[in-house]
């Protein structure tokens, strides 16, 4: 697999290609990394194609229709470890690819922004008044952090992109990668680029139906990131404006220090991309879910994918166990108490949510050696338990 493939979706782009294939290769030859350039073709009635070969580089027939059939076709059948894709009109500078795979440690996925600080748009005003509105609309309602959602010139790492299974086949599918990387846990970042106007030929792009298309993919793409599913979910709602959400997670974040304390061995299994972990930068957190890891993820942090009922852990290792909403999504609900004592010190406390009725689980956890030492109801939806680990426990 080569490091680095630039993709160029073309409609009718020989006179671009021209000049633009020769400077990519020079460009090229001040990266250290072993690359290619593919042309995606979809469908021109002029030499593209001819032109593409004869400068080397390869050509891949496009599948399906628009910008987004281009996209999907080169996530597909290019093997690369980075995907590099660019408009073939001299819009993107070929020397700023340098720029881009400079960072490709920084993030999974590297936009080249007009609209971060030091970016610029060479463009109609018309265009450009409807770009921006766009682009803050979509960024406010998915709450997306980058501020060019429409770009096409972006650095892709392999992984970020591989199985996001794509739908759209038109420009939207710009704000759908980004909304499905971020939904995966992937990082986003931007480098300040000036967009400049085409040399030859005219946009395949239009104005009104660009529009059109936009809205049509809001809804949609909102349901996405708002399910719960989202790696980043539970930050969003400690963090966001519906305050039924806030007040949710805020309430289980407090009851959650009051009975941490100051303990120092924490384990949080399930954590996703709760906020305790960074009030209790001690704990190690736990999860299925390798996305919501994936988004938590920090340096100096110890985050485990591990199952509730194989704990990755000597006996008698933690003070503190939480295991918020765990219980009743394991097949094996007495495996997993049975992990929490082994982990847990003589003494120690687990602290356990449900958001069924506490009896059940008041039962369960007295019949395997726990001590039930307090509970307290979050928002009237779960409930959060208290209990001390017995000599006696499984």
């Amino acid at each position: 697999m080569i490091d680095l493939a630039i993709v160029l979706p073309c409609l009718n782009e020989a006179d671009n290609l021209r000049g633009l294939l020769p400077r990519i290769r020079e460009t090229l030859r001040h990266i250290s990394a072993s690359s290619e350039i593919f042309v995606i073709d979809g469908g021109s009635h002029d030499d593209t194609v001819a032109v593409a070969e004869k400068l080397g580089a390869h050509v891949i027939l496009q599948r399906g229709s628009g910008y987004g059939g281009a996209i999907k076709t080169a996530f597909e059948d290019v093997e690369a470890t980075y995907l590099l894709t660019m408009d073939a009109d001299f819009s993107h500078h070929p020397v700023f690819i340098r720029y881009l795979y400079e960072r490709r440690h920084e993030a999974e996925i590297i936009i080249a922004s007009r609209y971060t600080a030091q970016g610029h748009a060479e463009m109609h005003w018309m265009r450009k008044m409807l770009s921006g509105i766009l682009n803050v609309v979509f960024r406010n309602v998915l709450a997306l952090d980058a501020l060019d959602l429409s770009s096409g010139f972006r650095l892709y790492h392999r992984k970020a992109v591989a199985r996001l299974n794509l739908e759209y086949d038109t420009y939207a599918v710009l704000q759908e990668i980004l909304v499905k990387a971020y939904c995966q846990g992937y990082q986003v970042k931007e480098e300040p680029f000036h967009y400049l106007p085409r040399r030859h030929g005219s946009s395949h792009a239009r104005l009104i139906e660009f529009g059109i298309v936009y809205l049509r993919a809001l809804y949609s793409l909102w349901v996405l990131r708002n399910s719960s599913a989202s790696a980043d979910y539970e930050t969003r709602a400690f963090y966001g404006w519906n305050p039924w959400r806030r007040s949710l997670q805020r309430q289980r974040y407090r009851v959650a220090l009051e009975c941490i304390g100051d303990k120092q061995r924490i384990l949080d299994v399930g954590c996703g991309a709760s906020q305790t972990l960074n009030a209790v930068p001690q704990s190690i957190g736990v999860d299925i879910r390798h996305h919501k890891l994936r988004f938590m993820r920090r340096p100096a942090r110890s985050l485990i994918n591990a199952t509730a009922t194989a704990l990755p852990f000597t006996d008698a290792a933690f003070e503190v166990v939480i295991a918020s909403r765990v219980l009743e999504h394991v097949a094996d609900s007495d495996s997993a108490l049975h992990e929490f004592s082994r982990c847990l010190e003589s003494g120690g406390i687990l602290f356990v949510g449900t958001g069924g009725g506490d009896e059940a689980l008041q039962k369960q956890l007295t019949a395997s050696g726990f001590e039930v030492v307090g509970r307290e109801h979050v928002l009237g939806t779960e409930v959060m338990v208290k209990a001390k680990k017995g000599p006696h426990s499984l």
